[in-house]
Parts: structure tokens; C-alpha cells; sequence
């Protein structure tokens, strides 16, 4: 073992089952965190530089400096900018547009037009309209004509820069080379060769339709005259005469006959009713006549037979029916009837006459609707010919129409339309290179700065030591516990009498993540190890087996290492193994600490060879069993994982695995290969021999817990 008994523990608390399963709330916190938020990433860039920040700048500055020196000298560059907008609003000189419409508002059109002016046909027409091949500026290399347009082509397309500015209908264009002059020619004339793109699209385009038309109007021209004197050769052919607004003579007689038809059948109807009421109303047909067919004469020889009438039954009151007066009266009263019939009669005679005249008319009327619709009836498949002639005439006249009328208008406004793009502002030389140099610097620290971040990181990635949880975690199938501190023990002439530090702080966090022995039938078995000696795993294994102890378990703690400084029994482990002694005998009460010790013992057991036969064998399994029966927990002091060759058979035969680290000392291979070889999982990870200096430049609040703990104990 590596330390001595622990004397100097006297006031372990008691372990309860909680505490045993779950470890201190510090722990279940640390256990149960999530995935780490913004907060905790910046708080872990900020530890990393604050550690680092000697390395970052002794790194980073030459860097940046070196950076700023190559950049102003290389990148002595003058950009200008010319400024080119596309005007949403529709200008129009008349009403109807040309054949290429505004881009007005339409954003892809804006785009499209930054995306044409980046191309290499564009750009070429530029290099070409500029003569740039020859330039001292922008010429490229090239043993031909056309490989030097080429090499100056890719060289501009390099230094130019169209970009929309934003949402707007705005566009920039910028040009860099190392001279100013140079800087604003190009971009001026790449601007302007934007401008001349456009026009000559809309006037090329308006003056190439106007050509096509002008050959298609030669030949709709031709068609439209075949298909009118077509036309007019079958009216001729069939005798069809124009009446005008679309009609023949034929249709405009038929129509009129059927008009006058229907009048005179209403004609004819009226008359036969006005004679049948004539008729039927007979020598009472002045009393019972309707008002509106009796004429004026009827009318007053009725108004002077009435007159007659009242008249002669007067005097007839007065004078008596026989007086001559009376008399006078009645024959004037008769004669008076006699005319009424006589004009009834009259009247019956002439309505029979309309009657029949009326009807004679319709009939004729009938006769000739008849004849002209027989006409019309022989020319309706003719009829139907002439109107399929007329309307291919017909459609042939709009096309050229159109045509014409549209060929007069682009001869009108070709040229005539105002353009919706232009330049709003001429690039002018700059008065200085850019990027200025507060800009370079800034990038230049930038530069310097990542890569110092870049070397620290990868500074610490090959530090071979452990530091941290998340190092240790990386190991593959562990979990790290607990920080112990560096514990100073009493010096004593004899070491055998040095007392083990007091870990009893930090006990209840080393049972994080360890099942409650009382759950099972059968005692649980952890194995105590590290990767070499020297880093306090038998320090840990005596305070847990007195912590566990005093928390009521039944504990054994079994020293399956030797210790050199250290005074042994007589009789321990390697008697039992090598069948001289049974257990009862060997097992050591600590009544002041409450466990039972098996040491290691054996009569020069350093000087034994066959250590790993022994614990390798049939009878450590069938010691650890009985232990398991006897006790609640056996705490094993095992040996270092890479030192002694019989580890991993003990690892084989326990439950749990506490592996020690010390604090930034132990080599992180060391330690994977360790864990490899014992093999044992659930495994714990607990550093020892911590600086709490050291770990507050990687985990303040496990470095704050350390030195409270620390002040505590």
C-alpha cells in the first residue's frame, strides 16, 4: 500500500444509501446537466483563453504583425465605384410600348441584369470596348491574341464587382487595380457598357420586329386581296347584291315581306272582328255597339232619336197618345229608326268590305313571303360558302391591319422611348488604397488571433496528462467522481507510523454512480487501482473502507499490493493463497476505524516470484465468494494496472472499478492502457493530488468546491 493506516480519520460521518447511490447533490447536479447552453460554451472559451493567453499572444502577434506588413505591401489596391440605376417608373413616349417593355419593378429582371454583366461574354465585350489587352494594368499573358483576351478577361473578371446594393434598385459597380485612374476608367466604362447593353436590346430588338413584319405584310397583303376578290367573284357568280351593314338585297325583302306580313294579318284580324261584331249585332246594332267602332252619324241620329223619343212621351202625358202633335212625333220617331238601320247596314257592308280587302292583301303578302323564301331557300348552301369566304377575308383584313398599324408605330418611337437605366454617379479616382489600413490591421489581428487560438488548442489537445472530467470521460466508458486535493500528511521518524490524509470530505461524492451494497444478496466487490504507484490509491481504499464502515456496512479491505515503507504482518493474502493459513486466522479487526483488514503479508513477500500465479488462481476466487458471504462491501487496495500482472484478474473478480489519476501528472496513454487492461465497468474516475490553482484555469466551480471542502476538512 502506498499510504499508512488511517489513524488521523476519527470523524467519518455515517454513509446513508442515498448518498452511497446517488453521491452529494454537487454530483447528481453534475450528473444530471444537459446539453451545455451558449452561457457555458463563452464561459469555456473564456477559461480557455484566460489559461492560454501568454501562448495566444506570443503566437498571435508576430503573426498579425507579419500579416499587416505583407498585406499593405501587397495589397496596395484602388477601388472605384460607378453607381448604375434601374428607374422602376414606366416612361412612355406614346401610349403603346416598344417590343422590349421596362424592367420596371420586377426584382429577378434587376438580378438577371447583375448576373449578365458578371459573365465572360459580357466582360469580354468590355475588355474589347476598352482595349484592356493592351493595358499595363489589366493585360493578361499570352502568346496569342486570343489566349491574351482570354488571360485579360479572367484578370478583370477578378478585379470587377457587380452587386445589387441591398433590395434596392441600385447596382455597383466596382473595379480594383493598383492605379486609381485605371480604377475609374473601367468601372465608367463597364457602367456605360451596361447602359449600351440595354438600349441596344430595346432598339435592336423593336428595329429587328419591324423588318419581320414588313416581310410579312408583303405577304399577307397578297392573301388579303385573293381572299376579298374571291369573295366578291362568287357574289357575282350567284347574283348576290350588298344592302349594306352586312346584308343582302335578298335577306333585307325577305325581311321587310315578313314585317309587312305580320301587319297586315293584324290588319286583316281587326277587320274580320269589327264585321262579325257588325253582323251579329244586326238591326239592334246601334244600342249595342261598342263606343269605339260606331261612327258620328250613328252617333247623332241616336242622340236625335232619343230626343224624339222623350219628346213624344212628354206630349203624349200632356196631350194623350192620339193628339196630332203626339202623332207627328211617332212618325218622326220612326222615320228616325229607319235611318239608324239604313246606317247600321251601311256600316256592316263597309266592314265587310275592309274585311275582305284586308285579307286579300294578306294573302298576297303570303304569296310573295313564300316566293322569296323558295328563293332564299335555293341560294342558303350558296349562302353558307359566301360566308365561310367572307370571314377568311375577314380574319386575313385584321392580321394585316394589326401588322400595319404596329409596323407604323415602332417607325414612330424607335428611339423615341426614354431609358430606365442609367448612371446616377461616375466613379471618380480614390484618393487612397483600399481596404484602408485600420481595416488591414483589424484583419490582420483577426488572422493572428485565430491562429494563436488555433496553436493553443491544439497545445492542450497534446498535453499527455489529465486535467479535467471531460479528458477523463474521453477515455471511453468512465465517469469522472471526485477532485481530491493534495493532502499533507505528518511527518513521522517512521513511516510505517505516517497517517493517511482525512478524505472524508469527499467520500460521499466518490460513492456517486455505486449501487447500495444492502440491495444485493451478496457483498459487492470495488477494485482500487491507478495506472503506476505513486498516485494515492491506497489512500482512497482505507478512508473508503472507514467511511463505508461508519455508514453501518460491514466492510473488508483487502491489501493486494505490497508496500515497501510500510510494516507487514506476519500472515496476510499471500499465506491464504498459498494454502498456509485460512482466512478466520489472517483477518485483522481496525475496531478503531470499524473495517476488517486482510494484509497483504507473506514472509519477504518482495521477494516472491510466483505473486501472479498465486493471484490468479482458483483459491482468490473462492477467498473473494466467502468475502462476498461475510461482508457487505470488500474493498480491494489493488495493484497498479501496469505494474502488476495480476490486475486485471482482480478487476476480473470485482464489481466496481475507482480508478486513481493524479492531478495533471498522470499520462493520458498511461491510463487509457490501464483502463484496457482492467476492463471493468462501471468504472470511476477520481483525481488526486489536485492543485486547485491549476484547476480553477479549467472548472472554477469543481476548483471552488475543491478549496471549501479543502478549508472544511
Amino acid at each position: 500500500m502506498e499510504q499508512a493506516s488511517p489513524r488521523c480519520i476519527d470523524q467519518v460521518k455515517p454513509v446513508t444509501e442515498q448518498e452511497f447511490s446517488t453521491g452529494s447533490p454537487d454530483a447528481r447536479a453534475g450528473r444530471a446537466a444537459g446539453p451545455p447552453t451558449p452561457r457555458a460554451l463563452a464561459r469555456a472559451l473564456l477559461l480557455f483563453a484566460g489559461r492560454n493567453i501568454r501562448r495566444i499572444i506570443a503566437t498571435g502577434l508576430p503573426i498579425a504583425a507579419l500579416a499587416f506588413g505583407l498585406s499593405v505591401f501587397f495589397l496596395r489596391e484602388y477601388s472605384a465605384t460607378a453607381v448604375v440605376m434601374i428607374d422602376p417608373r414606366a416612361a412612355r413616349v406614346t401610349e403603346k410600348a416598344g417590343v422590349l417593355a421596362n424592367i420596371g419593378a420586377d426584382l429577378n429582371a434587376i438580378e438577371s441584369i447583375v448576373q449578365v454583366a458578371k459573365s465572360d461574354g459580357f466582360v469580354g465585350a468590355a475588355v474589347d470596348q476598352l482595349e484592356l489587352t493592351h493595358n499595363p494594368v489589366f493585360a493578361g499573358k499570352g502568346a496569342t491574341e486570343e489566349l491574351l483576351r482570354q488571360s485579360t478577361i479572367k484578370k478583370l473578371a477578378s478585379r470587377l464587382s457587380v452587386a445589387r446594393r441591398g433590395t434596392t434598385y441600385v447596382i455597383d459597380v466596382t473595379v480594383k487595380s493598383p492605379s486609381a485612374a485605371e480604377s475609374a476608367r473601367v468601372a465608367n466604362g463597364v457602367a456605360q457598357r451596361i447602359l449600351d447593353d440595354q438600349a441596344t436590346l430595346r432598339s435592336g430588338l423593336s428595329a429587328t420586329t419591324a423588318r419581320e413584319i414588313e416581310k410579312r405584310l408583303t405577304e399577307l397583303r397578297v392573301r388579303v386581296n385573293d381572299a376579298e376578290r374571291a369573295v366578291a367573284d362568287f357574289k357575282t357568280k350567284i347574283r348576290i347584291t350588298d344592302a349594306g351593314q352586312g346584308n343582302t338585297l335578298l335577306e333585307r325583302r325577305l325581311a321587310e315581306l315578313n314585317q309587312q306580313l305580320v301587319l297586315a294579318a293584324a290588319r286583316t284580324a281587326e277587320a274580320r272582328a269589327r264585321y262579325e261584331l257588325l253582323r251579329k249585332a244586326g238591326a239592334n246594332a246601334g244600342e249595342s255597339l261598342p263606343q269605339e267602332i260606331q261612327s258620328s252619324v250613328l252617333t247623332a241620329l241616336r242622340a236625335e232619336f232619343a230626343r224624339l223619343y222623350r219628346q213624344s212621351a212628354d206630349q203624349a202625358t200632356v196631350l194623350g197618345p192620339r193628339h196630332p202633335d203626339v202623332s207627328s212625333l211617332n212618325a218622326q220617331i220612326a222615320n228616325m229608326r229607319r235611318q239608324i238601320s239604313s246606317e247600321v247596314s251601311r256600316m256592316i257592308s263597309g266592314s265587310k268590305s275592309g274585311f275582305l280587302e284586308a285579307e286579300a292583301r294578306e294573302s298576297e303578302l303570303r304569296r310573295q313571303l313564300e316566293a322569296t323564301q323558295a328563293e332564299s331557300g335555293e341560294l342558303g348552301p350558296q349562302m353558307v360558302k359566301l360566308t365561310a369566304l367572307e370571314r377568311e377575308a375577314k380574319a386575313e383584313r385584321a392580321v394585316f391591319e394589326e401588322l400595319l398599324s404596329r409596323q407604323r408605330e415602332l417607325a414612330q418611337i424607335n428611339g423615341l422611348e426614354p431609358s430606365d437605366v442609367r448612371i446616377v454617379s461616375l466613379a471618380e479616382p480614390p484618393a487612397s488604397p483600399s481596404p484602408g489600413k485600420i481595416v488591414l490591421m483589424l484583419v490582420s489581428l483577426g488572422i493572428g488571433l485565430s491562429i494563436g487560438l488555433a496553436s493553443a488548442a491544439f497545445r492542450e489537445w497534446r498535453l499527455p496528462t489529465l486535467r479535467t472530467g471531460a479528458q477523463a470521460e474521453r477515455l471511453g466508458g468512465v465517469e469522472a467522481l471526485a477532485y481530491l486535493p493534495v493532502a499533507s500528511t505528518p511527518s513521522k521518524d517512521d513511516p510505517a507510523d505516517a497517517e493517511a490524509p482525512d478524505l472524508t470530505p469527499w467520500l460521499p461524492e466518490i460513492c456517486r454512480g455505486l449501487a447500495s451494497p444492502s440491495a444485493s444478496k451478496e457483498g459487492m466487490v470495488i477494485l482500487v487501482s491507478s495506472s503506476l504507484r505513486g498516485e494515492g490509491r491506497s489512500t482512497v481504499a482505507i478512508n473508503l473502507a472507514a467511511f463505508l464502515s461508519r455508514g453501518g456496512y460491514r466492510v473488508l479491505l483487502i491489501e493486494a499490493d505490497h508496500a515497501d515503507e510500510m510494516k507487514k504482518p506476519a500472515r496476510g493474502l499471500l499465506d491464504i493463497l498459498a494454502a498456509k493459513e485460512n482466512l478466520k486466522s489472517v483477518l485483522t479487526p481496525q475496531s478503531a476505524y470499524g473495517y476488517t483488514l486482510l494484509p497483504y503479508g507473506g514472509p519477504r513477500a518482495a521477494e516472491r516470484t510466483d505473486i501472479g500465479a498465486l493471484m490468479s488462481g482458483a483459491t482468490l476466487r473462492a477467498l473473494l465468494k466467502v468475502a462476498r458471504r461475510w461482508f457487505d462491501v470488500v474493498v480491494i487496495d489493488g495493484p497498479p494496472a501496469l505494474e502488476g500482472p495480476h490486475a486485471p484478474f482482480l478487476a476480473a473478480q470485482a464489481d466496481r472499478l475507482l480508478f486513481i489519476v493524479e492531478w495533471n501528472k498522470t499520462h493520458r496513454d498511461d491510463a487509457a492502457m490501464a483502463l484496457d487492461r482492467l476492463d471493468v465497468a462501471p468504472a470511476g474516475v477520481i483525481f488526486n493530488k489536485t492543485d486547485a490553482a491549476g484547476l480553477r484555469l479549467y472548472d472554477p466551480d469543481q476548483a471552488r468546491r475543491l478549496e471549501r471542502r479543502t478549508r472544511a476538512a
